[in-house]
This record gives C-alpha cells, structure tokens and sequence, in this order.
C-alpha cells in the first residue's frame, strides 16, 4: 500500500516534469527559429523519456576525494522535497498547505549546500555558496508576500491562515502588486535566468551539481523543474483565481520567454536587487496591507 502511494504521488510529478522540459526546449526553438525536438515521437513527446533512460543507464561518478556519504544524500533530498512540496497542494486540508510549502522551500538549500560542499571541488563549492546566497536573499521577500497573503485569507476558526481558499475578486485586485514580486522571487527560488549566477557555464562549469552524473544529475534536475512547477501552482491558486492547468502553463512559458530574452545578472546585481529593492518593496507593501486590515 506504501508502495503504491509512493507511485501514484511521483509518477505523475515525473511527466509534468518531462513534458514541462519539453516545452520549454519548443518554446525555445521557436524563438530562436530553430527545429526543436522532433524525431523522438510525435512532435518529439519520446524526447523526455530518451534524456531520462540515457541519464539512468550512465555510470555514476563519485569523486575520490569527496565525502561519499553527503554526496549521495544531496540530491535525494532534492528530490523528495520538491515531490512532497507537489503532493501537498492536493491534501485535503487546505489550513496547512501554505505555511508547510513555507517550510519546505526553506529546506531546499541544504540540499544545495550539502552537494557543494561534499563535492570537494572549489567550482561546486562556489556554486553552492552563490545559491544559498540568492535563495537566502530572496527567501526573506518570498515570506512578505506570504505574510501579506495571509492578512486577508482565513480558516474554518476565522483566524489568519495561509489556505488556498479562492479569494474575493476585490482581494485578488488588491494583492496584483504582490504578484509582480512573487514571480520575481520563484525565478530566483528555481536559480533560473536572469537569477541563474550559481550556474554560470563560462565561470562555474555548471554550479553546485558540476561533480555529478547518471542519476544524481537527473535528481537535481527533475527538483529544480518540480519547484518551478509547484511555484506556478502557487501563483496561480494565490493570485490569479484558483488552480488551473492553463494559468499553470502560461505562467511557464512566460519563465521561458524570460530565458530566451533576458542577460544573466551580475552577483552584486542580484545581490542588490534583492536586499535594496525586493526586499523593502515587499516589506512596505506588507505595512501598507496590514495597516488597511487593522483600520477596516
């Protein structure tokens, strides 16, 4: 019965996973006026499952000076948190999902900075140090929005919650500001462009994950395409009316169209970006909010 639970939650996770990496490689080639994926199937649907079982059949690497243990644990801690994070949208208990997804995207960085520093190499080392940087940064101004959803959402008590509850259309205009922040901070949680620093090829190699192959590569890899979607779910179940399959895949292709269309920031860029803008920006919309709660 375990089993079969495990199953029903992660394989699902898996294939919006894979055809969420397929998308975004056909997004991509159209805007760069490209054949994108095409003979693996129709329209290139095998591609996803070929990259998987190419990724599978690989002999893993562990580096011979690396602490083996730690190396092994890191992406699997990855990888099960970003499957839960997922699962949890569908509980049944609405009154604890926001404030649990709260604590799980927290833990997501011990999973980066264990496998930059188990990896025993400067240039993962590094990777890791700039991703727990930029998910430190942005983490404080994801909170504010958080903390400023839950000022107008309440449980079955009538006590403030973080539930998904679908809001008032009135609440869902007052909270359109918070959306812009929002979108900003699950870039710079998912480590993708223009927040992508801790992966820069031409200084990094490939980040916190440059030591590791096979299947410790695809963990990594399927966590941080589970996060982006898990974050779209959010954004559309907060602000844009509830949770919907279409709103979902907008919101990804706008990722995407970000990717195709945006340079990567400089580390003092997105360092400043995020304690000298986000950051206040978020804390006074979360005073303006909570001083419109407490008058009215």
């Amino acid at each position: 019965m375990i089993l079969l639970t495990i199953i029903t939650i992660t394989v699902p996770i898996l294939l919006v996973v894979a055809f969420t990496t397929l998308f975004e490689r056909q997004v991509m080639a159209s805007m760069q006026r490209r054949m994108g994926p095409q003979t693996s199937g129709i329209g290139g649907l095998l591609q996803p499952f070929y990259d998987g079982l190419k990724l599978g059949v690989k002999e893993p690497i562990l580096p011979e000076l690396s602490a083996s243990g730690a190396f092994s644990t890191a992406p699997m801690i990855a990888f099960i948190l970003s499957q839960v994070s997922l699962s949890i949208i569908f509980i049944s208990d609405s009154s604890y999902q926001g404030i649990i997804l709260m604590a799980l995207s927290s833990l997501a960085v011990y999973g980066v900075l264990l496998a930059g520093w188990a990896s025993n190499s400067k240039y993962a080392f590094l990777g890791a140090l700039r991703s727990v940087a930029l998910m430190v940064s942005y983490e404080l101004g994801f909170g504010a929005v958080l903390l400023s959803i839950c000022l107008f959402l309440t449980d079955s008590t009538g006590m403030k919650s973080l539930n998904f509850a679908d809001a008032s259309p009135f609440v869902q205009t007052a909270l359109l500001p918070l959306l812009l922040v929002f979108l900003i901070c699950i870039l710079a949680e998912s480590k993708r462009i223009p927040f992508d620093l801790p992966e820069a090829e031409a200084e990094l190699v490939a980040g916190f994950n440059v030591e590791y192959s096979s299947l410790g590569f695809a963990l990594f890899f399927i966590a941080e395409y589970a996060n982006l979607a898990i974050l779209s779910a959010i954004a559309s179940i907060y602000f844009l009316g509830g949770f919907s399959a279409l709103k979902i895949i907008t919101l990804l292709f706008g990722f995407v169209w970000v990717r195709g269309t945006l340079p990567r920031y400089r580390a003092d860029s997105f360092m400043r970006t995020g304690w000298k803008a986000l950051l206040p920006f978020s804390l006074a919309l979360f005073s303006f909010y909570a001083s419109f709660d407490l008058i009215f």
